[in-house]
Formats: structure tokens, sequence, C-alpha cells
């Protein structure tokens, strides 16, 4: 039989990556997660308004305005080599949240080792989190990664400075752009009562 002229396409590195997958147990998914390439968060569906920084050669920080589930709040992605080793998600009561080496955690169901939820209920409290996380925690975030090359790598104390201002800084410029300001009217806009002054008190605003 005479072969075909026309030569074969090769089978794509994406096809052969869904293919894999798609024949993993789940379990050996979640191993195997590490050295398997993870989409770039600046492509998802519900990222706007990206805006960057080198801290160093080879590692940069995204901040950017995320809606995902009908919830919406500023967000940052610290990418080494690639790899996103902290993800913040500050998207208000009851859904704010980080993400520590996302390429480890796929497949984990959400709720244990995939978010770890903020205690902070406010975008505020969960930015200044966020902060607290990078400045602290980061280097025990790198010491958990499965790769060699980034557990050896060491920040000064610049870098992470660097980091942790350029957060700090973008992250509340994302909430003053797009936040919903309060509905005038609304609960949230109306003003908290107030106890009755006790007798002999003078207010300050009378002085």
């Amino acid at each position: 039989m005479a072969r075909s002229s026309q030569a074969r396409r090769p089978i794509g590195r994406k096809a052969v990556l869904r293919m894999l997958r798609a024949a993993t147990p789940a379990p050996l998914r979640v191993l195997l997660a590490g050295w398997l390439p993870l989409p770039s968060r600046r492509a998802s569906p519900g990222t706007s308004d990206v805006e960057s920084a080198v801290i160093r050669p080879g590692v940069s920080l995204d901040v950017y305005w995320l809606s995902t589930q009908g919830r919406q709040g500023p967000a940052a992605s610290l990418l080494i080599f690639g790899d996103e080793v902290m993800r913040f998600d500050c998207l208000g009561p009851g859904a704010g949240h980080m993400h520590l080496n996302l390429k480890q955690v796929r497949g984990v169901p959400h709720g244990t080792a995939a978010r770890l939820y903020f205690r902070e209920q406010d975008v505020i409290g969960q930015i200044e989190r966020a902060c607290f996380e990078t400045e602290h925690n980061l280097p025990y975030a790198l010491t958990l990664n499965v790769s060699a090359r980034i557990r050896r790598l060491r920040f000064t104390s610049a870098e992470i400075q660097r980091a942790v201002t350029f957060l700090r800084q973008a992250m509340l410029a994302q909430q003053a752009r797009h936040a919903l300001p309060a509905v005038v009217g609304s609960a949230s806009a109306q003003p908290v009562p107030q106890p009755p002054p006790k007798p002999g008190d003078v207010s300050k605003g009378s002085r």
C-alpha cells in the first residue's frame, strides 16, 4: 500500500498534556502538578487592569482586578521563574484567601490546602494581610516548592520591602479605582446611631 504523500502533523504539546491529565488518576495528578505548566492568571477571563513590577531578575509581582464567582476585588500573583509561588485574592467578607505554590495544589479540593482563608473580612484588612504574608512568610513558601531552583532562592530585605511596597500601593489603587461606592440611602450608607452623652460629658466637636 502506498503511503500518503501528506506528512502527518505532529501532536501539539498542549494536546499531549491534556491527554496525560485525562489518563492520570487524581491523586497522582496532585503529585505531578508541580512539574506541569500552569496557565498564567493574566490570561484568566476575570482578570483585568494588570500592573507588574520586577522585584529581581526572574521574579515579578502582578497586581490586578479580579472578578470571579460573583465576587470582585484586588488580587496579586508573585511569580518566580514563571511559577506562581504566592497568590492573594482580596474579595471581601468570607471570600478573601491566599494560595501557596499554585502548581502543587492543583486538584486539591477548595477549602483544604488549595485555599488559606483570611481571618480579616474587609478588603483593606485583607490587603494588609497579603503584605504581612509576603514580608514574613515568603521564605517559608519557597521551602515548600518542588523546584530546587526556587527553594535555593534567597531574597534581601530590600527586595522584600520593594515587593511589599508595590503590593500595598497597587492593591489599594485597584480598590480605589474599581470598588463600587456605597449607594445613597442603603443601610451601609446610613450613619451609625450613637448613644446619648452621659451627664457631664463634653463632646469633642463642641470645643
